[in-house]
């Protein structure tokens, strides 16, 4: 985590550090970004970017936990908007993140958010140490709505729900699909894990 150093700094610094980060881990992956390019663009000395962080990968985890926040506030929003229905929320998220480019974030670095999410099976609506005392998504699903035999029924459907939600994303972010086609192919996973397969 960064240190408290980069914490207190002026919000003007750290807005200016933040893009400057924002915008490198976006131009390729995780691993070609350059600490050369981001001391350059955030116009401070090399010395300051490790007083701020441990090291790149301190500052990629710093970027990936601020999403996850924003992304838990916008989930908690739309499970309140759509009642509970889980489902409509995901539909939402889709919107969210193929519209507004993830919080504004470039297509290239919410790529490898959602890439590194994937890769270290973060869900948004399990309890994790970013989350630390923000209440648990799975508190305001309706599951009235839901078949559940279990808690941990509630479990894999929010899994599931993630994971297709998550693939389409990056599908349309990819550019292998259009929003609409996108959002056209979530609507009818939804309804497939709505109805079951079984007979």
């Amino acid at each position: 985590m960064p240190s408290r150093t980069f914490l207190n700094l002026k919000e003007e610094k750290k807005e200016r550090i933040e893009k400057a980060l924002i915008h490198e881990f976006g131009k390729g992956s995780f691993e070609q970004a350059s600490i050369t390019n981001i001391i350059k663009e955030a116009k401070i000395p090399r010395g300051s970017f490790y007083q701020y962080f441990e090291d790149k990968k301190d500052a990629v985890k710093y970027i990936i936990e601020k999403f996850v926040l924003m992304d838990h506030e916008m989930m908690y929003q739309s499970l309140v908007e759509s009642k509970g229905d889980i489902f409509e929320t995901a539909l939402k998220v889709y919107n969210y993140r193929t519209n507004e480019t993830i919080l504004n974030f470039d297509i290239g670095l919410a790529k490898n958010i959602l890439e590194e999410l994937r890769k270290n099976n973060i869900n948004v609506f399990e309890k994790t140490e970013v989350l630390k005392n923000k209440k648990s998504l799975s508190e305001f699903i309706d599951k009235e709505q839901l078949k559940l035999e279990s808690d941990d029924d509630l479990y894999y459907c929010l899994r599931i729900i993630t994971a297709i939600t998550r693939s389409v994303t990056m599908e349309v972010l990819s550019e292998r699909m259009s929003k609409e086609e996108g959002r056209k192919m979530l609507e009818k996973e939804l309804e497939i894990i709505k109805k079951g397969m079984k007979k």
